[in-house]
């Protein structure tokens, strides 16, 4: 297996930190992230080569995160006599900081923040507090990094938090984009078996290192993660359990969602809910990344076609493919079980693919390698009236991109398969023909067509003939 893997991407992050550590004034530096983002690493990355401390928050009592946190911090400012009697109390430990720092430039990490707020509610207040009378006027950089989300943005990033108006920068760490992501893989790897060890990780760079990329997706899901005893079996219910109350509610919406429930009134009448109780629950998903609310790219964000669908890409793989299937994964009956991966895992490929193919048409905008450029970007969906048969039947076009400035519009398919020409050229056909329900400046657009598929023979051709055309060798270009 791949394990210690160097460090990779996260540029925009590592620039934001140094910018802040750049700047001649004390800073308070809030990063939070799902678990496993990979926040720590990234933070120790930044912090190699400057004068700090580092310390990892336990579930211990208050005093005595204080006392190894004193600890620390006195070591690395070689005061052997404060190592060996640590302070109990924040007043002590801060006003000792005040007198040690003076004009150096000091990093004070403390990660898994929330731990202190569990031992401890008005710690936020206490940082508050002797942050002003100590600390600000310092040459301090003080880290604040956890991995629960919502008591975060509760207690540390919301208005009320009494470290509102004290922090100086914030960010959320996400899940690494595909490209980013192969950075990881062995420069051997099939980039379609790739993106298809992609649609399980979902771009969390440690759930990659607990899998073997030397082997295929489908071998990595029956060794490395559906069998008891890995990490990634129980990851799914452990990431709900730790983030959530009332986490059997939470279960339930997401298994509704991975099955294919998209509308709230669906998901609300497969779980036995009242639709009108789901929208908290729904919020509160989406605020945390787990899912996200979709509307037409035409349409206004709350449009009634409103749409939800899981987002977290490992947590959609592990709702569809983990969690029903347990019974088959503890009686160790794996041929049942890979015949359910045989007949869905493309599918939910397919899926990912879609946001891989986005993701690409951004970067090649951002590029200038588009022929249009865009304001909006996203999936569309509606429906048309059949003219022989006069029924209203549903149509879908995975990628439009549209320019408000110009009437510009693009249409793009994604196909995760390979594609000859005549294949790609008939998809191209279709999908001007579902364009036309597209209600959008229908009288003064440019329209655009495209297509993004796992190989396509003929793409210069149809590249001459005005298509945009993609598909993954475009990844090593």
């Amino acid at each position: 297996m791949v394990h210690n893997v160097n460090f990779v991407g996260r540029k925009e992050e590592l620039a934001f930190l140094e910018d802040a550590y750049d700047k001649d004034k004390s800073q308070m530096i809030v990063i939070c992230g799902r678990r496993r983002v990979g926040k720590t690493c990234l933070l120790q990355k930044f912090i190699k080569d400057k004068k700090h401390t580092y310390f990892l928050c336990t579930k211990g009592n208050e005093i005595e995160q204080i006392r190894l946190l004193s600890g620390f911090i006195a070591e690395n400012m070689d005061d052997e006599a404060v190592a060996q009697s640590p302070f109990s109390d924040w007043r002590t430990l801060f006003m000792y900081l005040q007198s040690k720092i003076g004009d150096e430039r000091f990093v004070l990490v403390i990660d898994e923040f929330p731990y202190l707020i569990n031992a401890n509610s008005a710690v936020t207040s206490i940082f508050q507090k002797y942050w002003d009378e100590y600390l600000s006027g310092t040459n301090i950089m003080l880290v604040l990094c956890g991995s629960s989300i919502s008591m975060m943005e509760r207690e540390v990033l919301a208005y009320k938090s009494p470290l509102y108006g004290r922090r100086t920068g914030q960010w959320k760490v996400e899940p690494m984009s595909f490209e980013e992501s192969l950075d990881i893989f062995p420069k051997k790897t099939d980039i379609g078996e790739a993106v298809r060890i992609y649609s399980i990780t979902g771009g969390i760079p440690f759930y990659l290192t607990e899998l073997d990329l030397d082997k295929t997706a489908i071998d990595n899901i029956l060794e490395n993660v559906a069998r008891k005893g890995r990490m990634l079996y129980e990851e799914g219910e452990f990431l709900i359990r730790e983030e959530l109350r009332e986490p059997l509610t939470y279960f339930s919406i997401l298994s509704a969602l991975s099955a294919g429930n998209t509308k709230q009134t669906q998901i609300a009448d497969s779980i036995g809910m009242a639709s009108t109780a789901l929208p908290r629950y729904l919020s509160t998903l989406e605020r945390l990344g787990f899912i996200e609310k979709n509307t037409p790219v035409t349409d206004y964000s709350r449009s009634k076609k409103t749409v939800y669908r899981i987002k977290d890409h490992f947590v959609n793989f592990w709702f569809s493919f983990i969690y029903p299937y347990k019974s088959y994964i503890e009686e160790s009956n794996y041929l049942r079980y890979k015949e359910v991966l045989d007949r869905a895992f493309n599918k939910h490929v397919s899926f990912v693919f879609e946001d891989i193919s986005q993701d690409l048409i951004r970067k090649k905008a951002s590029a200038n390698n588009l022929p249009f450029g865009f304001t909006k970007i996203g999936m569309w969906y509606g429906h048309y009236r059949d003219s022989a048969t006069g029924m209203r039947k549903e149509v879908e076009i995975d990628i439009v991109a549209l320019d408000e400035d110009t009437n510009t519009i693009a249409f793009v398919e994604c196909k995760w398969k390979d594609l000859s020409k005549k294949d790609a050229l008939d998809v191209l056909e279709k999908l001007m023909d579902k364009s036309a329900s597209v209600q959008w400046n229908n009288d003064k657009r440019t329209e655009y067509f495209g297509l993004v598929a796992k190989r396509i023979d003929g793409k210069e051709l149809l590249r001459k003939k005005g298509f945009v055309i993609f598909d993954l060798d475009d990844y090593d270009a």
